[in-house]
Formats: C-alpha cells, sequence, structure tokens
C-alpha cells in the first residue's frame, strides 16, 4: 500500500517538476538561451495547439469554399432532388403560417381575452365561419386593395405567394371582400401584418403596413380601409403591400381575380 503511494507521488512529482532548456553556442560553450518549463506545461501547451488546429480546420472547411472538396458535399447540395424538396418545404411553411393565421383567430374569437374580442357577435362569427354557398373563387367580386404598380408577381418558383404593389406613401389598404380580422400585429420580417377571413374559405393577408387600422375580432366590410402602406419588416426594400390570397390552405395568384392598375 505504501509503494502504491509512492508511486502516485512520485508520478506527479515528475509532472510538476521543472526543467531547463539550455541552448549553447557551440564554439564558445557559452550560454545563448535558456528556458524553464514543465511536463503539465508541455502537455497543456501541447492540448491547446491540437484544439486550436482542429476548430481552425473546422471553420476553414464550414465556412470557406473548401467544404464543396469535401466528397459528397457539392454532390448534395446540388441534387435536384434535395433543391425541390427545399422549396416545397418553403412552400409548405407559408402554408402553415396561413392556416396559423385562420386558426389563431378563431382562438380568440371562442376563447376571448380581451373586451373588444369578447364583443363580437354571433352574425359576425357567422360571418367568419359561414362555408356552406360553396360559390366558385372566379364568381367573387373583389375590391382592389390598393391601386398602384406591380413590383413584383406571384411566383411560386421563387416562394413569393403573393404580389408586391407600389403607391404613393400614406395611401389607404382595403379589404378585397366583408370578413373578420383574425390577425393583426407585428412581425419581425413582415412588420405590421393584418389579415382578414372571409367566405367561402378565402383568407387575405396584408404586409408591411406602417398602421394598422383594425384590431383581431372586428368585422370590416369590402371597400374599407384596414390599414395604411408602408416599409416595416425585415423583408422589404421600400414602401409597397405584399398581398397574399389564400383559398382552403392554397396560395392563389391575386392578379388572375383582381386588378390592381
Amino acid at each position: 500500500m505504501a509503494e502504491e503511494t509512492d508511486k502516485k507521488k512520485s508520478g506527479k512529482s515528475k509532472i510538476n517538476d521543472k526543467y531547463r532548456l539550455v541552448i549553447f553556442d557551440e564554439d564558445t560553450l557559452g550560454e545563448v538561451k535558456s528556458t524553464r518549463f514543465s511536463m503539465l506545461g508541455v502537455m497543456s501547451l501541447l492540448v491547446f495547439f491540437i484544439l486550436f488546429v482542429g476548430l481552425s480546420t473546422f471553420a476553414l472547411i464550414s465556412y470557406t469554399p473548401l467544404r464543396y472538396t469535401v466528397p459528397g458535399y457539392a454532390e448534395i447540395k446540388n441534387n435536384k432532388v434535395y433543391m425541390d424538396l427545399i422549396e416545397r418545404l418553403e412552400e409548405m411553411e407559408e402554408q402553415l403560417d396561413a392556416q396559423r393565421v385562420y386558426t389563431n383567430g378563431l382562438r380568440n374569437i371562442l376563447n376571448p381575452t380581451n373586451q373588444e374580442i369578447a364583443g363580437i357577435t354571433a352574425e359576425d362569427f357567422k360571418l367568419m365561419t359561414n362555408q356552406n354557398s360553396g360559390a366558385p373563387v372566379e364568381l367573387l367580386h373583389f375590391t382592389t386593395p390598393l391601386k398602384g404598380d406591380i413590383s413584383a408577381s406571384f411566383n411560386l418558383e421563387n416562394n413569393h405567394l403573393g404580389v408586391d404593389i407600389v403607391a404613393p406613401s400614406n395611401s389607404p389598404i382595403k379589404s378585397i371582400l366583408d370578413g373578420v380580422v383574425v390577425n393583426a400585429g407585428w412581425t419581425e420580417k413582415t412588420g405590421n401584418t393584418i389579415s382578414i377571413q372571409h367566405n367561402h374559405d378565402m383568407i387575405s393577408i396584408y404586409k408591411h403596413n406602417s398602421t394598422l387600422l383594425k384590431k383581431v375580432g372586428e368585422t370590416v366590410s369590402a371597400g374599407e380601409a384596414i390599414a395604411i402602406i408602408g416599409n416595416t419588416g425585415e423583408l422589404t426594400t421600400g414602401p409597397h403591400v405584399h398581398f397574399e390570397l389564400w383559398n382552403r390552405g392554397v396560395a392563389l395568384n391575386p392578379e388572375e381575380y383582381i386588378t390592381f392598375e
């Protein structure tokens, strides 16, 4: 037992023992330079060096074009199936957002948390949830939400599920149909956003507004001002409104149903 204790003490002593490295001049045998070190210091320096090299290599490969030299990486990123899957996932995310707007609106009305929402009438609720007429979308008469120039059209391939309309500052944005506001608030990407549930399973969404004129639970009429054009949120490059039209969870091309000029 005593021998084992002595061996442990001896091992620790060797790690902590100080050593001196001396460099002599070959001709004069004079000391040129010397340094002191311990085995613990050498081991610590070696571990730090290995970690530094490993992390540097990882960063170099991950965040520079060198990553394309890794076998299989370029093939995965450029694979058409992979790209199609990413686009499909982004499209599904947009559809889920629209469905979330609708369900959140219903939840707010069925479980009111403030006086304004609690004051919604049975007629308003019936207007929001009425889905019995089943009239084709093509037969509906939409009010133009904003007259202006289309700066970006509907494009499924680019995941642009609406149209961008440019108009003068302070232009009012109008509801396209009678309906009930199911979402009205701020998001980091789209700024002041308002969504309206209409009859026939229709949802209209208006993004990047400077001001919202309606609150969740309020009923609106076709042509009634609901917001003011703006330039809020990250996904905007200038004053405009991004307008989306959804029917039963499917994004529609607004230009096929509404005239914006």
